[in-house]
């Protein structure tokens, strides 16, 4: 239930890729069979309804009876660094279970401020947005005796300290040391951390302002992040936010994206969700309630997940409790929970447990941010997972390297089950294989969910293929799929998610629409290169009709020398999805007649409700074809263009020549009047070498729209032969009313 509860609560939030027309029967099937391409369909009515009995659902903790045992950890004699000044601290507060706030923290964060840099600059204002005052925000709780069964404790020896841990970790989990630090924590020696027996680092990269919003570096993530990984720590990344919105959210992850790129990051990306000290901050005056809270962070997580990282949500044991759904998500998400007390009463799961702020760590001046973090110890899960992957889709036994490489890589988590099963399939040895689609979504389903496809479910998902989608996009529905959480959850390891990088691959809608343009207009389906190109195109906010254009303007089009008749029909499969009727199709070989081009007719299809209801089925906009030629711009000032050429020169125009008179039109450079002079008077119909008849004939005709009458006619060829010149004749014909007519009806 909590899977639906939490699509409840973002029902409005999550957008999914739909499929196209006659394509929602697929999804439907495929629904009903159990393996989901989109998000499971919820009624949004029922959110307060189940939200409340998730609350009143959520399991009861029982109390242990079991004798404690420390394990002591190993390497504690170099964890005994710890000053004598710290050990006193950590004395005099009784393992920080007195809820009282040190002054301390603030001390150091006074310190420290002078070094804080934003975006790589120094900027005092910075310093004042920090939400993170000092090492470690107060998280502590008062000791108290839990109902949470619990077995066994671990020593620290960073605290001086024993910590009892949840019993849901006392079999089939090992527990790591970790620590998380930002620029408060100063320089940092990394390899005397490492020997410390530290192995895990989650490293600030940046915050969000307290007040202004703003987004700011840590000015030593760069430092840390390198300096960690060198020493061989696993590396994660957080940044402390106050977003009060989805899209903020969203925007706090592309920062951290945008700012790990290029680092092997293998820990989780981390939403550091909490209030500043005393309940201040942007997002404590927010007063969001606790579902827009959950959606908000959901934002963060779904893109990070969709940028191939594993998300995690930060957060104090009253946040994860009062302002936000913990125990719903959970379910979805890594959990890093702060709660600075030996026995935390928290109920929820969680990945990582922050115990506390202050540590002592050799290779840190000052107190650091102590956790523990529980990883499960399922290699041999992993080997069967890892063994079924090769026998389905390598047709053979896995080799000894390849299975301890993979199986190693899931139980220590630096890969997902996606991860493995995305490496298989792109590799060269799969690759070779040449499996039909058919074959493959077969394979697929025996290696994910070891069982074979209905025929429905193989069909559809081989239509899918057909339209254009690469084979990774299949495997991502699959691996998303409730039915491979389930198989998961029984080996107990994270699905994980497929990360899609291709252009065709982020909209189906969109690549199914090109992979129909494709074949309606070059007779073929679509080369990858192509769907990337104008998917691409589609995704950025081109409408259906710029694809249509730039396949019929494409050389490959051109060599096909279509006549305009055939061109005609075409455009009446691609864009109407019908044979073309003889009126209609005369009617558009009339307007290629006028001197418009190909793509002044697919913007003329592209207005028709037919088209609009094509592109509505595929979720894109109809939109224009961009037009480039002046001849595309007024259909009537290519009409009349077009007239001087037939009436003056006797002849249709060619496109540059209609290119360059409409565009004097168009300007304003020259009048119609003056346009028509230039035909008159061209080269080329001086070429002509018209009698003085003649000459009067073809001014009838271009300047009145008719032919000569006999007694006028006579009377113009008089003034000519009586030395009367042909210029001046033009314009007598030029300035009467009946062109005045004619230019006039071509709206000029």
């Amino acid at each position: 239930m909590k899977k639906r509860v939490l699509a409840c609560i973002l029902a409005a939030a999550l957008l999914t890729t739909g499929i196209p027309g006659g394509q929602a029967a697929m999804a439907q099937s495929l629904t009903e069979t159990g393996t989901e391409m989109a998000t499971e369909e919820v009624n949004p009515e029922n959110i307060l309804e189940e939200t409340e009995a998730a609350s009143v659902t959520e399991t009861e903790a029982q109390t242990s009876t079991e004798t404690e045992t420390e394990d002591v950890a190993e390497g504690s004699e170099s964890q005994s660094t710890v000053t004598e000044e710290t050990e006193a601290a950590e004395e005099t507060e009784a393992a920080e279970g007195t809820g009282e706030t040190e002054e301390t923290e603030e001390t150091e964060a006074v310190e420290k401020t002078g070094r804080l840099k934003a975006s790589g600059t120094v900027a005092e204002e910075a310093l004042e947005e920090d939400p993170q005052a000092g090492t470690s925000m107060s998280n502590e709780e008062p000791e108290s005796t839990s109902n949470i069964k619990s077995s066994s404790a671990t020593y620290s020896g960073y605290t001086g300290s024993s910590y009892i841990h949840n019993g849901r970790y006392d079999s089939g989990y090992k527990i790591v040391n970790g620590i998380d630090v930002s620029y408060h924590n100063g320089d940092i020696n990394w390899s005397a951390v490492k020997a410390a027996g530290i192995d895990y680092a989650l490293i600030r990269v940046g915050y969000r302002g307290m007040s202004s919003g703003g987004l700011f570096d840590d000015s030593k993530y760069q430092a840390n992040i390198q300096g960690a990984l060198n020493a061989g720590l696993r590396v994660g990344v957080y940044i402390f936010s106050q977003a009060t919105t989805q899209a903020e959210a969203a925007e706090e992850a592309n920062y951290l994206l945008n700012r790990i790129s290029g680092y092997n990051i293998t820990l989780p990306v981390v939403i550091d969700y909490e209030f500043g000290a005393n309940h201040s901050g942007r997002l404590a005056d927010a007063n969001l309630d606790i579902d827009t809270a959950t959606a908000v962070v959901n934002a963060f997580c779904t893109t990070v997940q969709s940028a191939g990282y594993t998300p995690m949500v930060y957060a104090n044991k009253t946040m994860l409790q009062s302002y936000i759904r913990g125990e719903i998500l959970d379910d979805y998400y890594k959990i890093w929970l702060a709660n600075y007390t030996t026995q935390t009463t928290y109920a929820g799961e969680y990945y990582a447990w922050q115990y506390s702020s202050k540590g002592g760590v050799s290779g840190i001046s000052g107190y650091v941010d102590c956790n523990f973090f529980y990883i499960r110890d399922n290699y041999q899960n992993a080997q069967l997972y890892v063994t079924r992957l090769y026998e389905s889709l390598m047709e053979r036994e896995p080799d000894a390297s390849g299975m301890n490489a993979y199986a190693t890589a899931i139980s220590e988590e630096t890969m997902t089950a996606a991860d493995v099963a995305v490496d298989m399939i792109s590799s060269s040895e799969f690759k070779n294989k040449n499996y039909t689609n058919e074959v493959y979504v077969r394979k697929l389903y025996a290696a994910l969910f070891v069982r074979s496809p209905q025929d429905l479910e193989v069909s559809n998902w081989v239509e899918v293929l057909s339209n254009g989608v690469s084979q990774k996009y299949v495997l991502k529905q699959l691996i998303e799929s409730s039915e491979f959480a389930t198989v998961c959850s029984y080996y107990m390891f994270s699905p994980g998610t497929v990360r899609l990088t291709e252009n065709r691959d982020q909209n189906y809608n969109a690549t199914a629409y090109v992979m129909r343009c494709y074949r309606k207009i070059l007779s073929r389906d679509a080369d990858v290169s192509g769907l990337n190109t104008w998917t691409g195109k589609l995704i950025a906010g081109n409408g259906g009709a710029e694809i249509v254009k730039d396949l019929v303007m494409s050389e490959e089009f051109h060599n096909m020398n279509k006549s305009d008749a055939e061109f005609v029909d075409i455009l009446y499969a691609a864009m109407l999805d019908r044979s073309s009727d003889e009126s209609g199709k005369n009617t558009w070989l009339s307007t290629l007649n006028d001197g418009v081009s190909y793509v002044y007719v697919i913007n003329g299809f592209a207005g028709s409700t037919e088209f609009g209801n094509i592109c509505s089925g595929y979720g894109i906009t109809p939109g224009q074809a961009e037009i480039t030629e002046a001849r595309d711009k007024n259909i009537k000032v290519t009409q009349y263009v077009n007239r001087c050429y037939e009436k003056a020169l006797g002849r249709t125009g060619e496109t540059d020549g209609i290119n360059y008179w409409c565009s004097i039109i168009l300007s304003g450079a020259q009048s119609p009047k003056d346009v028509a002079y230039g035909f008159v008077f061209s080269q080329e119909s001086e070429n002509q070498n018209r009698n003085n008849a003649d000459y009067t004939e073809m001014l009838y005709n271009l300047c009145l729209g008719r032919a000569a009458e006999a007694a006028g006619k006579a009377d113009w060829v008089g003034r000519l032969e009586q030395g009367t010149s042909r210029e001046e004749v033009y314009w007598g014909f030029a300035n009467s009313q009946e062109f005045e007519n004619i230019i006039a009806s071509y709206g000029l």
